[in-house]
């Protein structure tokens, strides 16, 4: 689904961001980032959206093709859900669909599933004003896998949520997921969530941001997020990327 070769990046020629970066994704997988801020990691899902431009002779290529803005096989979710403030849950959830050209009537269908799929069934027409910051995130999370992309990116989704809502969006992530078959690129911050939700963790280095280790959870699926609070090889793994991310530090330190 992602291929990357040897991805080096700078903005202005002089501010390296991204420094040989190899990565290859396949279908149906999902994938965590985790490292510093300012590591490049939020750029590498702009890369992937096609919102920055790819340098000449640089290779990246998803679903076998180079990025392109606006692509049918990307769907993008943002830290913050950015709900158009006048339009309804409802029409929140059905906007991307709308965008790429579906009739609005088939649209507001597809999202009025989705809402109900993610808990939020009799508030469709809701302003995001009358909704809370985890309810707008569902709405955010209904629009996202509505457009039905084979690639989904998401960038610090449950970052800003309370770790009561943060655990059953996770759940609730999971379960969407493992019923659509999806391809996920998850930014995180959060190594428990990195861990907990993807079957490879991938750790960069401070600026400019490298791979320094790609791990494999040891994680039968399906998963649940509160069973695994006190599963050992849950926290074994999780040791494990915090000893790398530390090695990252270190290095740039030193």
């Amino acid at each position: 689904m992602v291929d990357i070769q040897q991805l080096s990046l700078s903005f202005d020629g002089r501010d390296d961001v991204l420094q040989d970066v190899n990565l290859s994704l396949r279908e149906g997988e999902f994938l965590a980032v985790v490292g510093p801020s300012g590591c490049g990691k939020t750029t590498l899902l702009n890369l992937c959206a096609g919102l920055v431009e790819l340098p000449v002779g640089q290779r990246l290529t998803v679903a076998g093709h180079a990025p392109r803005l606006g692509s049918a096989n990307v769907a993008y979710m943002l830290a913050r859900d950015s709900l158009l403030p006048w339009a309804s849950a409802l029409d929140n959830a059905a906007f991307g669909l709308k965008v790429r050209g579906m009739a609005p009537s088939q649209a507001r269908t597809i999202a009025a599933n989705m809402l109900q799929r993610v808990g939020l069934r009799g508030f469709e027409q809701s302003l995001p004003k009358a909704l809370s910051h985890g309810m707008r995130q569902r709405v955010a999370l209904a629009r996202t896998f509505a457009m039905n992309s084979p690639l989904l990116l998401m960038d610090e989704p449950f970052g800003a949520l309370d770790a009561q809502t943060k655990l059953h969006l996770q759940d609730l992530l999971l379960q969407l997921c493992h019923e659509s078959h999806r391809t996920v690129m998850l930014v995180t911050h959060d190594l428990a969530e990195a861990v907990a939700l993807s079957d490879r963790v991938i750790v960069m280095s401070s600026r400019p941001g490298r791979i320094i280790a790609d791990l494999q959870v040891p994680l039968p699926r399906p998963r649940s997020i509160r069973e695994l609070q006190t599963n050992d090889a849950f926290h074994h793994m999780y040791q494990q990327v915090w000893r790398y991310l530390e090695s990252g530090w270190a290095q740039h330190e030193g």
